[in-house]
């Protein structure tokens, strides 16, 4: 980061100080630095989200263990940041120091990877997604510091370089729908107030319209969630294994997209609902591959207190 260089001979002299056995490196700069408060941290939320905790918490730690704090710290935010489910963005160009002609190749990348995010990429492929978010931080973070005077050159920015370029590869092959490819469930009437706190939303073959009866359940489920509004509305979105693994993750996302879509309709705040898309992976009904099993063409929805 740009403020690196200030602190650096700052910090070279602390350490340059601290014995050889000195240990973690927070037992030196504990006051200085949080390297590690995303450690051991409870991830609940996307696929995508928990994929990018993992990937940040690796690279702080990575970064932690060759003393370099600052980005340490800053990569470890970033985990933490991703464990509370918030959005965490890629490192901006203008972000690091970079000479000019480094600058267009990494904005390049970034609207590379933000054409394939708006496509459904951290929907289809969230651990490619994450992968490619977190080593474009780790290359444009090695290139920093490989132009920066105090700094010896690595091999850790090429190495970054082609994990992005990998992780983007395949998924642009993937990320080929928008989000906006779904049809929207408009609320019909008003449902009785239901006792239940565990419904199923079941969805016609291929499709993100809700059969009759998911549709009377999702009524009961929008009217429960908007009674017991100190409760946790956890989503898990299923397809049948008729169809390629791939097709399917993407078609149970969309179902999620469609119950999202009711309950922020419905009222029901957005900030309590954990929802999850498993495509064909977690079957509440074992079938073989390609079956078409109705059962298994459902969005769940639990209400926890």
């Amino acid at each position: 980061m740009k403020t690196k260089s200030f602190l650096f001979g700052a910090v070279a002299a602390v350490i340059a100080a601290a014995p050889a056995n000195a240990g973690p490196l927070d037992a030196v700069f504990g006051g200085l630095f949080d390297t590690d408060s995303a450690q051991d941290r409870e991830v609940t939320g996307i696929q995508f989200s928990n994929a990018l905790y993992d990937g940040y918490l690796a690279l702080s730690d990575e970064r932690d263990s060759n003393w370099d704090l600052l980005d340490a710290e800053h990569f470890n935010h970033k985990a933490r940041t991703a464990a509370r489910r918030s959005s965490v963005l890629p490192d901006e160009p203008d972000d690091r120091w970079l000479k000019d002609e480094d600058k267009p190749v990494f904005a390049d990348a970034l609207l590379r990877m933000r054409k394939a995010f708006d496509r459904g990429g951290r929907v289809v492929a969230p651990q490619l997604a994450a992968k490619a978010q977190v080593n474009y931080d780790c290359w444009i973070e090695a290139t920093e510091a490989a132009r920066s005077v105090q700094y010896q050159p690595s091999t850790r920015g090429g190495e970054c370089k082609e994990a992005f370029d990998a992780a983007m590869n395949g998924l642009d092959a993937l990320a080929t729908f928008k989000l906006t490819d779904f049809q929207p469930y408009v609320s019909q009437a008003a449902a009785p107030a239901p006792q239940a706190d565990s419904f199923l939303v079941y969805f016609n073959f291929d499709s993100t319209v809700a059969t009759d009866a998911g549709r009377v359940s999702l009524e009961s489920a929008l009217v429960a969630a908007q009674t017991a509004d100190s409760t946790t509305v956890r989503l898990v979105a299923h397809a049948d294994r008729a169809g390629a693994v791939d097709y399917n993750q993407a078609l149970s996302q969309r179902r999620l997209s469609v119950v999202m879509e009711a309950m922020a309709r419905a009222g029901v705040d957005v900030g309590r609902i954990v929802p999850d898309a498993v495509g064909e992976t977690q079957s509440l009904i074992p079938t073989e591959d390609g079956v078409r099993e109705p059962g298994n063409r459902v969005v769940e929805i639990d209400l926890v207190q």
